[in-house]
């Protein structure tokens, strides 16, 4: 084993005075030699760690091991070493290092230099924790397409063809005059949650919440192409409908005994979509009279009812089977809009199929004549009328 005094008087002036931290330890990663420099980082004195396992510098036994099996791995294939890695001061403050090392004595000796990164990897640490903090305020899309560079952060917006999706909750402006400020919030938060995780699932962009009301856009700053992300917005759309379900068994239990139920509006155009704003303060959103008849279709339609335009209709129809419905008058078109309601997806190669469907508040019925198995249907039909007329 080669010490100190052994060193060439070359080395030794390296050693004793360069600006990094070095250390030499054998291949049972006991402690052979350490510079001053390496004993200002950790704070020990020289006595204190020449002939210790190099255990003591690691912020626990597991990173230890961790970091022999990736550093001496590497050392062992005549491999240069560079790692950046935590370990502890004396005082067990954390401390980060750059470290890199070589074989020195045919492999039965490593010599390692570390430099001080300490301050970097906290700031990029507090650079990471602002931007998970930052994404919380942008739909994920947007948010990816900021810090890669895809998005300019600055005013410009662009036409584009995308689906977009309106609901709110039937009901809910009454309600907050009987609920309590606390409980309205918990019930509103719990809903915006479940209705967000959906529309992430089918890859909507989340414009904003306003009160329990949600605007949702497809086809932008990502998208499948006009047809699929219509079906999308659709599927999500029908999704959120079934999770009312599971919602108000929830909030039934929680006393909140009102039933309540959205009302949902979806319509396919050319929309403006970009950042509008100053060049101080900006929202990612979509503007243009599409936007706007999306929302009059969220407003003219009933509880539990998902209503479309054509333009959309003409989109999923292959897909998901729709009924039409009643002509609306929307302000700025002179013509009337045709809409239709969104009953449920059609399997693969299935054709529109013969259905009955009613929903509305305390009834809701689907009969799907294609499927259902005629008998058990009429059975549970007239055990229902039975009861009814008895109550």
């Amino acid at each position: 084993m080669e010490t100190t005094a052994q060193l060439s008087s070359r080395f030794k002036q390296v050693f004793f005075n360069t600006g990094v931290g070095i250390m030499i330890v054998d291949k049972s990663r006991m402690l052979l030699e350490v510079n001053p420099k390496f004993c200002e980082f950790f704070g020990y004195t020289r006595d204190e760690l020449v002939g210790k396992s190099a255990e003591m510098l690691h912020l626990s036994t597991d990173t230890f091991k961790e970091f022999g099996e990736k550093a001496f791995d590497q050392v062992r294939q005549k491999k240069t070493v560079n790692l950046e890695w935590p370990f502890k001061k004396k005082d067990d403050d954390e401390i980060w290092f750059r470290v890199a090392g070589d074989p020195v004595a045919g492999a039965e000796e490593v010599l390692w230099t570390v430099v001080d990164i300490t301050q970097r990897v906290q700031a990029q640490a507090k650079v990471e924790e602002l931007a998970e903090k930052l994404s919380k305020y942008l739909s994920p899309q947007v948010y990816e397409s900021i810090f890669s560079g895809k998005q300019n952060v600055k005013v410009e917006a662009y036409r584009k063809k995308l689906t977009v999706f309106f609901s709110d909750i039937k009901g809910f402006t009454e309600l907050t005059d009987s609920l309590e400020p606390e409980v309205l919030s918990s019930l509103l938060n719990s809903y915006l949650n479940e209705m967000s995780e959906i529309a992430l699932k089918y890859g909507g962009t989340i414009d904003k919440f306003v009160g329990d009301a949600i605007l949702i856009f497809f086809g932008d700053p990502e998208t499948r192409g006009t047809q699929e992300d219509a079906i999308s917005c659709v599927l999500m759309a029908m999704e959120m409908r079934e999770r009312m379900k599971s919602l108000r068994l929830k909030w039934n239990d929680q006393g909140i005994s009102q039933p309540l139920m959205i009302r949902i509006g979806i319509n396919s155009g050319f929309c403006n979509v970009g950042n509008f704003g100053s060049e101080d303060r900006l929202d990612y959103t979509i503007i243009g009279g599409e936007v706007n008849l999306a929302s009059r279709l969220e407003s003219s339609a009933e509880a539990g009812q998902i209503l479309i335009s054509h333009e959309t209709y003409s989109l999923i129809k292959k897909s998901i089977a729709c009924e039409k419905k009643d002509e609306i008058s929307v302000k700025g078109i002179a013509h009337k809009i045709q809409t239709y309601e969104v009953i449920r997806p059609l399997e693969a190669g299935q054709h529109h199929p013969q259905y009955i469907f009613e929903d509305f508040e305390g009834f809701s019925l689907s009969i799907d004549l294609n499927r259902s198995e005629k008998k058990r249907t009429l059975e549970a039909l007239k055990k229902a009328l039975g009861e009814l007329e008895r109550y």
